[in-house]
């Protein structure tokens, strides 16, 4: 994505992280239970492997839970451990029918899902060198020495099959890594370019439908100020600057708006509140519209995701409440109750064009409502309730469950009152 001039921010990138560490632990759990149901495949070696990566992926999950970020170093050494760590199990379960085989698609999928096609055929080049190495030392009598060392502290043997790293069969092995490798970094690839052209798509359109036409409509109103200012009509001249001036100012909130929705905000439950604080001073600035927000509880417990989300809710809600409402006064309030947390939006503008309470259920089956609120509150598994009056004003409130995030909090109060 970098090389196509868009790339993807720190958020994604830690999304992006997750969904692999939470991919690559239960592979693993799923290829111990696979094991267990064919014990005699496996040597005890390759068991204790096994049990070592799914630790270091409950260690990366970890990790990538209390970081703030994810750095190209640690994503580069994940990576290098799960490379080196496929390269030993290997020996241990050679072909299509062992359960490492995945892994191998699993790393190659990685680097395809991180980066792009080189660095995905690179990976594959890497791995198709660490087995050719193990296959020379191996048959240096490397393996032998090993296999004495373990005898005589009466150790289990490591049961490596010779058979399958005999030049033959792994030249077969490493082609098949190498085009796999290809297609999954030509199609990861691939999926970036098409992204990236239906957002450049997306902008270009928005930006027709709205700032180029408005820039026409200010050439034009300038033709005829000039008019007018050729026949001495100096007040209707005044006026029509005015107006212009009007113009471009909610054309420039506009496009403000349209860079916030193409940078999708990233935050968490240290700085939410800020965040959130900052959202709603500057809309009253930028609106003249009198706005106030309310949390009087710290913000904690609350994952990345959930606090992405929460943002994203207040900022559509504030775009929706200047475009629509016509109202003199909204309110954002957080506070948290008894297992949830609640997010209310309240202004005093006309209301939706329908009048009544509504809970999320109601909203889809109808088509009513925001509609990027209404995602917003789905993708968090949240609950949504609308109240309208037309005329009189709107009320968004948006609940989130507690109980999911109670862990992690209590997690964490732990690790702070141990340090401390």
């Amino acid at each position: 994505m970098q090389k196509l001039g868009a790339p993807m921010g720190p958020g994604e990138v830690r999304r992006i992280e997750r969904w692999l560490a939470t991919a690559r632990l239960a592979l693993a759990i799923s290829a111990l239970f696979a094991i267990w149901m064919e014990p005699t495949q496996i040597s005890w070696w390759a068991h204790r492997l096994l049990g070592f990566y799914i630790i270091h992926g409950t260690v990366v999950m970890l990790l990538l839970r209390f970081r703030t970020q994810s750095t190209p170093t640690f994503r580069s050494l994940v990576h290098a451990a799960d490379l080196v760590w496929l390269a030993l199990i290997s020996v241990f379960a050679i072909g299509t029918q062992n359960p490492f085989f995945l892994f191998f698609v699993f790393v190659l999928a990685a680097a395809a899902y991180r980066w792009g096609l080189w660095e995905t055929v690179g990976t594959a080049a890497a791995s198709v060198v660490l087995l050719w190495l193990e296959s020379f030392a191996i048959h240096e009598g490397f393996l032998a020495s090993v296999e004495g060392f373990l005898h005589r502290h009466h150790w289990p043997q490591l049961g490596i099959d010779v058979v399958e790293l005999e030049p033959k069969h792994l030249f077969m092995r490493s082609v098949y890594l190498l085009v796999m490798g290809w297609l999954l970094g030509y199609l990861a690839e691939q999926q970036k370019q098409l992204r990236a052209e239906v957002e450049r798509a997306s902008l270009a359109r928005e930006l027709h439908d709205g700032a180029l036409q408005t820039l026409f409509s200010v050439e034009m109103q300038l033709g005829v100020l000039r008019r007018q200012m050729a026949s001495q009509a100096v007040v209707v001249a005044q006026e029509e600057l005015g107006r212009i001036q009007d113009l471009l100012l909610e054309e420039a909130r506009k496009l403000r708006e349209l860079m916030q929705q193409m940078k999708p905000p990233d935050v968490d439950a240290k700085n939410l509140r800020a965040h959130l604080m900052e959202l709603v001073e500057r809309f009253q600035r930028e609106t003249g519209i009198a706005a106030r927000f309310v949390c009087e509880s710290a913000v904690v417990a609350l994952r990345p995701r959930v606090c992405n989300a929460v943002a994203r809710i207040v900022q559509e809600g504030l775009v929706n409440v200047r475009k629509h409402s016509g109202a003199s006064h909204v309110l954002v309030q957080v506070d948290r109750g008894n297992g949830h947390w609640r997010l209310t939006i309240d202004d005093d503008g006309r209301g939706f064009p329908f009048s009544g309470c509504f809970s999320q259920t109601d909203l889809e089956a109808n088509g009513k409502g925001p509609l990027v609120i209404r995602e917003c509150v789905r993708l968090i598994d949240a609950q949504l309730r609308l109240d309208s009056i037309p005329g009189r004003g709107s009320r968004l409130e948006i609940t989130i469950q507690q109980k999911r995030h109670a862990g992690l909090w209590l997690l964490k109060r732990l690790i702070r009152s141990e340090l401390s």
